[in-house]
């Protein structure tokens, strides 16, 4: 059963810590520079999927595996890069218990860099909380 889905562009901070003076500048114009998987995200009852996104291959998150969740800006992805707003292009910040982060822009809108990271974040934590208090 699919509770969300929607499109996605995602990386994850170390490609984020990796980029470039360039790639940096280009993303002021177009985030696929420094966001360059994309597909489509699913939340299920059981699991957060991803498609396409290591080299095509869909990738799964269960619960037990994220640690967080937050819709915040850092120092990899800060205001300038997401469009100049304190809240609209922050992007949906996933850590996971193995160490990798992923940054991910919901329904990217990139002329407005508006997301539905917002909308997202808070989906994603309710369901974190209810697969949490289910195994409780």
């Amino acid at each position: 059963m699919i509770l969300a889905e929607s499109t996605f562009r995602g990386t994850t901070a170390a490609e984020l810590a990796a980029r470039t003076w360039w790639g940096s500048f280009r993303a002021a114009v177009d985030q696929r520079a420094i966001f360059p998987r994309s597909g489509t995200i699913r939340l299920h009852l059981s699991h957060l999927e991803l498609t396409g996104w290591d080299h095509g291959r869909d990738v799964s998150v269960h619960p037990a595996e994220l640690a967080s969740v937050s819709n915040d800006f850092t120092d990899l992805y800060g205001r300038f890069l997401g469009g100049g707003s304190k809240t609209l292009g922050a992007p949906l910040v996933l850590e996971l218990r193995s160490g990798t982060v992923l940054y991910l822009l919901v329904n990217h809108r990139w002329f407005t860099e508006r997301t539905d990271n917002a909308q997202w974040s808070g989906r994603l934590t309710q369901w974190l909380a209810g697969a949490r208090g289910c195994t409780a």
